[in-house]
C-alpha cells in the first residue's frame, strides 16, 4: 500500500538523530518522517529505556530504528517501541560499520537472508504498527538487478511494505565514511525494483543534496531520504512542507530557533544539555556573525561558565533583528 508518509524523511544518523536533533527538525517541518538512531535490541532490553526511548509528542511521526540480528530480541524490542508510542518500526539492513559485521546484522544480513526472514517474521507477528526496512542495493559479492529484487520479494513476502534503499552497495573493506561516498550511486536500479513492485513503497536514499533533486526522484519513487545534508543544514527543512508536501503553513527560522533554545533550557540532564547544544552550533555554524555565540555555546559545554539565560537572551534578539530585516 503505498502513503504519503515516507514522501521526505530525515535517515537515521548514529550520534545525530537523538531526540534533541529531531526535536530541532521538527520546528521546520511538520510532515516529514523522523527516526531514532540506530539502537540494538539489546540495549532496550538491557538498558535504560527511558532515556533511550523517549520523546517530545511533537516529533510525530516518528520511527524506531532497531539494529540487531537475534529473532527474539528484535520482536522484544519492537513491542517495547511499539509501546512507546512510536509511529513505525525500521530494521537495520544497511550500515556497513567495523562493529556491525562483528554482530553479524546492518548490511550484512543482506548476505543471510534466511536469518533475515526470520528476523522479520518474528518483529512482524507481534507488532501492530507499519514494520519498514532500511537496507542497500547490495553488498561485496552480493549485488546486482537479479540480486535485490530476490532480496525485496522475499521479503515483501512478510508483508513489508516500505522499503528504503541506500542506492550504493557496501564494501566490507571500507569504513563506514567511506561507504557513503566510494561506492557509486545507481539511481536506476531503484527505480527498476520500483517498477518491479508497483504496490510497494519505495523510498531511495544516498547522495541527494537540493529540493530539485527530490522532486525529480519522486517522479520514479514514492520517498526520498536526505541524511547528513539536513544535519549540516537543518535549515534546509523550511521548504520542505511546502515544496514537497505542498503545505503553505509559515514555519519561521527565527520562531524554531527561539523554541528550541528554550526547550535546552528546560532540559535538566547536564549531559542532555551539552548534546543539545551541539546541535545548535551546528546549525547556527551557517548564520554570519555567530562566531562569538558558537564560542560562548562551547565554554558552557566545557565548564558552564557563561550561563545560558545570557547567550540565548543576546541571541533571540539577534534573531529577531534578521527576521524583521528580511521582512523590511
Amino acid at each position: 500500500m503505498i502513503t504519503n508518509t515516507h514522501r521526505f524523511c530525515i535517515a537515521p544518523m548514529m550520534k545525530k538523530t537523538d531526540r534533541h536533533f529531531r526535536f530541532l527538525a521538527r520546528q521546520f517541518t511538520k510532515k516529514s518522517m523522523l527516526y531514532t538512531e540506530m539502537i540494538h535490541s539489546n540495549a532496550i532490553l538491557k538498558g535504560n529505556v527511558e532515556k533511550l526511548l523517549s520523546y517530545d509528542d511533537c516529533e510525530h511521526p516518528v520511527g524506531l530504528q532497531l539494529g540487531g540480528s537475534e529473532p527474539k530480541s528484535l520482536a522484544e524490542a519492537a513491542i517495547i517501541g511499539q509501546e512507546y508510542g512510536y509511529d513505525e518500526i525500521n530494521l537495520n539492513v544497511g550500515c556497513p560499520s567495523k562493529k556491525v559485521k562483528s554482530g553479524n546484522f546492518g548490511v550484512f544480513l543482506m548476505k543471510n537472508v534466511k536469518l533475515l526472514s526470520e528476523c522479520v517474521n518474528e518483529v512482524k507477528k507481534n507488532i501492530d504498527i507499519p514494520f519498514s526496512i532500511k537496507c542497500r542495493i547490495g553488498v561485496d559479492d552480493y549485488e546486482g538487478e537479479e540480486y535485490l529484487k530476490n532480496f525485496i520479494e522475499t521479503i515483501s513476502d512478510y508483508d513489508i511494505n516500505t522499503f528504503v534503499i541506500h542506492a550504493r552497495k557496501a564494501i566490507s573493506g571500507l569504513d563506514t565514511k567511506r561507504n557513503r561516498s566510494i561506492p557509486p550511486l545507481n539511481y536506476d536500479l531503484v527505480f527498476k525494483i520500483k517498477d518491479y513492485f508497483p504496490d510497494l513503497n519505495i523510498v531511495i536514499n544516498g547522495g541527494i543534496e537540493e529540493i530539485p533533486e527530490v522532486k525529480k526522484l519522486l517522479n520514479n519513487v514514492d520517498g526520498v531520504m536526505l541524511g547528513r545534508k539536513i544535519y549540516s543544514d537543518p535549515a534546509f527543512l523550511l521548504g520542505i512542507d511546502k515544496e514537497i508536501y505542498q503545505d503553505n503553513t509559515n514555519l519561521e527560522f527565527s520562531v524554531g530557533m527561539q523554541n528550541y533554545m528554550s526547550y535546552i533550557l528546560n532540559l535538566k540532564d547536564k549531559k542532555d544539555v551539552n548534546r543539545a547544544i551541539t546541535h545548535l552550533v551546528q546549525i547556527i555554524r551557517k548564520l554570519s556573525h555567530t562566531k562569538d555565540v558558537r564560542r560562548k555555546l562551547l565554554e558552557n559545554v566545557r565548564n558552564g561558565s557563561v550561563g545560558l539565560d545570557e547567550i540565548f537572551d543576546g541571541f533571540k534578539e539577534d534573531l529577531s533583528q534578521r527576521a524583521h530585516l528580511q521582512t523590511h
